[in-house]
């Protein structure tokens, strides 16, 4: 009977702590699914910002001709200055956005300086607008304090550029659409508030041959 007894009680035990166990399992998933919106809120926020600085600074948004070759490097000098300044203004927008991280908010400030820098020839075309829209969150991957987005979304962007003739250097614009698909925001939670730790977003289109030539 002794024995029995011993069992009832490991078992009830058992299942006590099994219903602690489902009990928090729950909460915890209460408490992630309620967050989610904020989540998803940062994400758009910060996307937001860097779209702000994903386009060539206006004020450098101008092309030149054959007449200005004479003078490409000190224009491009210019050029290079001006998008470095621009960037010191989105490395304390990120200081916001982001966790208390000197290396993390360089990183994505490096980023997109490198993509900006790459995507622009001020003799040949330039992003003058960049839009990014989430389409899809497909996934939120929780751990612990962390979350990963996995998400789709819509770029699109405004590009001038220049068409040669035989005669001349036409200025043009067209819209350029691609739709990058499982990029992803890792965020986690400072003192009740999301902030993002790393992002990983698709900048230029790699199902296109030409993507590294916008005005194609």
């Amino acid at each position: 009977m002794k024995y029995l007894k011993k069992i009832n009680k490991g078992f009830a035990l058992s299942i006590i702590v099994l219903l602690i166990l489902i009990v928090y399992l729950f909460a915890v998933e209460v408490g992630r699914n309620s967050d989610k919106p904020e989540i998803e809120k940062a994400c758009k926020e910060y996307i937001a910002t860097l779209d702000k600085y994903a386009s060539m600074p206006e004020n450098i948004q101008k092309l030149y001709g054959a007449n200005d070759i004479s003078n490409k490097e000190n224009i491009n000098d210019n050029v290079s200055k001006t998008i470095d300044n621009k960037m010191k203004e989105l490395e304390n927008e990120l200081k916001s956005k982001m966790i208390d991280n000197e290396l993390a908010i360089k990183m994505q400030k490096d980023i997109l300086n490198s993509y900006v820098k790459n995507s622009n020839d001020v003799f040949e075309a330039v992003v003058t607008a960049f839009n990014r829209d989430i389409t899809k969150i497909k996934k939120f991957a929780f751990d612990d304090d962390q979350v990963t987005v996995t998400l789709d979304a819509k770029v699109s962007q405004d590009i001038k550029y220049l068409e040669y003739t035989e005669t001349e250097a036409k200025e043009l614009s067209k819209k350029s659409d691609f739709n990058p698909q499982g990029d992803t925001i890792t965020l986690k939670k400072v003192d009740g508030t999301w902030k993002v730790v790393y992002a990983n977003l698709t900048y230029q289109d790699y199902n296109d041959s030409q993507s590294m030539v916008y005005y194609n």
